[in-house]
């Protein structure tokens, strides 16, 4: 008999890339169809999933799409204001809070009830037997607890951000949302720690803009369940007890490893690059689509790519940039005035094979990224050391992650939410370079690695946990 499953979900890269990889995984297994739900721009990331399901000798049309109308999530919170990036500590962390509401529910009244109306009518034509949505779309949640399908929550982000709220230790033993406090905390900053907690708490609770969420759902579903967590809902997780920090897991949060795509050998999608690779150690950067840049922040970047070069003449750098007007224009100054730079340095505004299947090269000994969760878990499975840039939210959690975890460094503490390149220069070299601590960040990352292939299997134990709740 066949099984029909329906994803749903935001249409960025960060939030939809753990749904797609479990959508391909269960599209692998006998007598099942998935239906995924999103917002247009998905739409093409589908089809590249259908092409790659025919090319191994799958079924495409076991994997179907359905959209949902409007604005996708970041185009509805407004990601592109200047004032969005913001630094570590007290007083940058509560300036932050004042978008976090809009982070959770960004879509206007009348939009979220097209997203619940057209949800209901997907529900009632795919008749599905159970219903994944990713965490940050709440409108799928609604709509299946109204119709009382069987329902389950996927998440891109770590255990800590579904469940630290709900435990009393966690406002003092770890650290807070946007603050970049180091992790053990230390006691100096609990205070501090505690109080942006309850602020963002506070402000989360008081906002008009989740009371009107609330009111809302309250008419639609007869519900005004907890944003965030719903202890009877089960919740797949990307992480595993040895990526984060100290918590207590509940039943239901199922913590499946790295969700990660099946991935074409480079030298097959893109054969130029993959003889590039194969020529040299290879560091890749690649701080994300919502990371803007300025001619000032390229001065920057360059200058510390420049100290790494100059330390080390066979290194090269895979740089995913858009450069255009004054960041072109910047960036072929910088090039001309160094040598070391001219050759080694590749700049491509897309990567054609995934950036994971870049990771996976043997010569690739470093992502030097943004700290969003996708970012950081696709380096993980990979096996490579990461220098980490955050710019806002959690991404602050991960570099702070990555240094407890002794695989990486935050390459930007003391310019955050910018680099300097004296600071960044010398993190590339502490990760990247020859030394002992280099070795030490290496070993790490490949065990951990090693960890998720052998036992925290990513995709296929996420499609294995959906299937047995059927």
């Amino acid at each position: 008999m066949t099984r029909r499953i329906l994803l749903i979900t935001n249409c960025e890269y960060g939030q939809a890339n753990v749904v797609l990889a479990l959508a391909y995984e269960l599209a692998t297994r006998p007598d099942v169809q998935v239906a995924i739900a999103s917002f247009a721009p998905l739409e093409k990331r589908v089809a590249h999933i259908q092409n790659e399901l025919r090319d191994t000798g799958f079924d495409s049309a076991d994997v179907s799409f359905y959209l949902l109308p409007g604005r996708g999530h970041i185009a509805a919170v407004g990601m592109t204001r200047l004032d969005t990036p913001h630094g570590p500590g007290v007083k940058e962390a509560l300036h932050s809070f004042r978008y976090a509401p809009s982070m959770l529910l960004p879509w206007t009244e009348s939009e979220y009830r097209d997203q619940l109306q057209t949800i209901e009518n997907i529900v009632q034509k795919f008749q599905p037997d159970i219903v994944g949505v990713e965490w940050f779309l709440r409108a799928g949640q609604d709509a299946c607890k109204k119709l009382g399908v069987k329902l389950f929550v996927i998440t891109p982000n770590s255990s800590k951000d579904l469940v630290s709220f709900r435990q009393s230790a966690s406002l003092w033993k770890l650290p807070a949302l946007s603050s970049g406090f180091d992790y053990p905390l230390p006691w100096s900053k609990v205070p501090s720690n505690v109080y942006i907690n309850l602020q963002l708490i506070a402000g989360i609770k008081m906002s008009p803009m989740v009371k009107k969420a609330n009111k809302l759902r309250r008419v639609y579903n007869k519900s005004e369940k907890p944003i965030l967590f719903d202890p009877r809902v089960q919740y797949l997780c990307p992480s595993t007890p040895d990526l984060d920090f100290p918590l207590s897991i509940p039943s239901n949060i199922t913590l499946c490893g790295p969700l990660v795509m099946p991935t074409a050998p480079i030298e097959l999608v893109d054969p130029s690059l993959a003889t590039w690779l194969d020529q040299a150690p290879t560091i890749l950067v690649n701080l994300g689509s919502h990371v803007t840049f300025d001619s000032s922040a390229i001065h920057e970047l360059v200058g510390g790519f420049r100290m790494l070069l100059k330390h080390h003449p066979t290194i090269q750098i895979l740089w995913k940039l858009l450069p255009e007007g004054d960041v072109q224009d910047t960036f072929e100054e910088c090039a001309e005035m160094d040598q070391n730079i001219h050759g080694r340095l590749r700049v491509v505004q897309w990567l054609h094979s995934e950036p994971f299947a870049v990771l996976q090269h043997p010569n690739v000994i470093c992502s030097v990224h943004h700290g969003g969760a996708n970012s950081f878990f696709e380096a993980v499975s990979a096996g490579v050391p990461h220098v980490i840039l955050p710019v806002w939210y959690d991404t602050y959690d991960y570099a702070t992650r990555a240094e407890w975890l002794g695989i990486g460094i935050w390459g930007s503490r003391r310019s955050a939410p910018k680099a300097e390149s004296s600071e960044f220069g010398q993190a590339l070299l502490r990760v990247a370079g020859l030394s002992l601590e280099a070795e030490g960040f290496r070993a790490k990352a490949k065990r951990l690695a090693e960890s998720c292939k052998t036992r925290y299997t990513g995709r296929v134990l996420a499609a294995d946990e959906v299937l047995k709740m059927l």
